[in-house]
């Protein structure tokens, strides 16, 4: 079910919009605050740069079926740039007319940008988790072990950051074991094991902790992370958020684990998805309060 204000494919095909758009496509999609951070990003910036004034940030709610028609009509409609979000990083990489190096190693895509020929593929997931994680934990992956849970688009955007970063080792687990291991084979690098969810083990006394899984978006979800394993000394960094705490957030809120949810990331992965799209990086604090976020 789409909101009331959540473009889909049918009312795409007869919408008009007047000037350049921006939008955010993905199945779910009612719960992202993307189109609040970034008419708060666009509001602010109007002032200062007044050819904003008319930019529109969208939500549509777009199946994976759904996907390649719905960039060809978003294309022509002339929209100047998207992103997407779960299920879209990956099926994207066969929908652009080039991608980014960053995007081409990460095997993800989470922003089009568009041109003449078509759409630019490019990930900020991992910029973004790197800016979130250092702000909000004063620290980064490098000399660290990281516990990956997922091995979705921004999993592999994510692990991608963590090695190039100078983590000592990077594990993968995933509910679909061969998925982790599929996930480890393309990385191609030797800090990388890969296991299923029900094979976690005891991860360093300072490991970082990030789950990259849909477990989180709804109250009632399991955590992905067994929390006999958490310990003080940990970060875990939780990439989903929703209108309330997940459960392994809770957990390490309980334990004394430092923590935080994935509004940090999609603020730093939006800003430098707009900065892509209009060469402007917009400024923190309007974006963190239309996310609802504290201060790290």
């Amino acid at each position: 079910m789409s909101a009331p204000d959540t473009l889909t494919l049918a009312s795409l095909r007869t919408a008009r919009f007047n000037g350049p758009q921006l939008g955010v496509l993905g199945d779910p999609i009612a719960h992202s605050l993307s189109p609040a951070m970034h008419s708060a990003a666009i509001a602010a910036l109007v002032p200062t740069h007044p050819h904003l004034s008319g930019l529109q940030y969208h939500r549509l709610h777009i199946t994976a079926d759904e996907l390649p028609e719905a960039l060809r009509l978003l294309h022509a409609a002339g929209f100047i740039g998207v992103n997407l979000t779960v299920p879209h990083k990956i099926a994207a990489l066969t929908l652009t007319a080039s991608l980014s190096p960053a995007a081409q190693r990460a095997a993800s895509v989470n922003t089009l940008v568009r041109t003449p020929n078509g759409w630019d593929g490019h990930t900020t997931d991992g910029p973004g988790f790197l800016a979130a994680l250092r702000e909000n934990s004063g620290g980064t992956v490098q000399g660290r072990e990281v516990v990956l849970l997922g091995s979705g688009g921004a999993a592999r955007a994510v692990a991608t950051a963590c090695l190039d970063a100078g983590c000592t080792t990077l594990r993968v687990y995933n509910r679909d074991r061969q998925r982790a291991a599929d996930l480890a084979l393309a990385l191609g690098d030797p800090r990388v094991t890969a296991a299923g969810l029900d094979e976690i083990i005891a991860p360093a006394g300072d490991a970082v902790i990030i789950n990259c899984t849909v477990l989180g978006l709804k109250s009632s979800d399991p955590s992905a992370f067994p929390a006999a394993l958490l310990k003080p000394g940990q970060f875990v960094f939780d990439t989903t958020y929703g209108q309330t705490t997940s459960r392994l957030l809770l957990d390490a809120q309980a334990l004394g684990v430092s923590h935080a949810d994935g509004r940090a990331m999609l603020r730093w992965q939006g800003a430098l998805a707009f900065q892509l799209w209009t060469g402007i990086l917009p400024p923190a604090s309007p974006m963190r309060h239309a996310l609802g976020e504290k201060a790290a």
